[in-house]
């Protein structure tokens, strides 16, 4: 039931991050942090919910983010008041794929302990 529950919360974040990248700049939430480090945080978010959701495929889990990341940067030229940056894709595949990674090591050392 919470596998579900984490699925559905990814799929839903994954759609906000699809209107946040390619809406409007003035409805995209500002913080005190560096540009790239948003993008680090926002797509390590959506990489970690992924790799709870589905623990037993985290490298297609993986390389699914990475596609995500370059489609929504790519989609980005066409949009008015948006630019697509190598960096910006960097930093979002990089996120994803480090918390997909963190991800996995908190699954494998959670079923340790349970085993225990």
């Amino acid at each position: 039931m919470i596998i579900r529950l984490v699925r559905a919360t990814a799929w839903l974040y994954a759609a906000a991050l699809v209107c946040l990248t390619l809406g409007s700049p003035l409805v995209r939430p500002e913080t005190p942090l560096p540009h790239d480090l948003e993008h680090l945080g926002a797509f390590g978010l959506s990489g970690l919910l992924f790799s709870i959701g589905y623990q037993s495929r985290a490298v297609l889990v993986a390389l699914a983010g990475i596609g995500f990341a370059a489609v929504l940067e790519a989609l980005q030229i066409g949009v008015p008041g948006r630019d697509a940056r190598w960096i910006d894709l960097a930093m979002d595949a990089s996120g994803f794929c480090i918390a997909v990674g963190v991800g996995l090591v908190a699954s494998r050392v959670h079923e340790h302990l349970m085993a225990r």
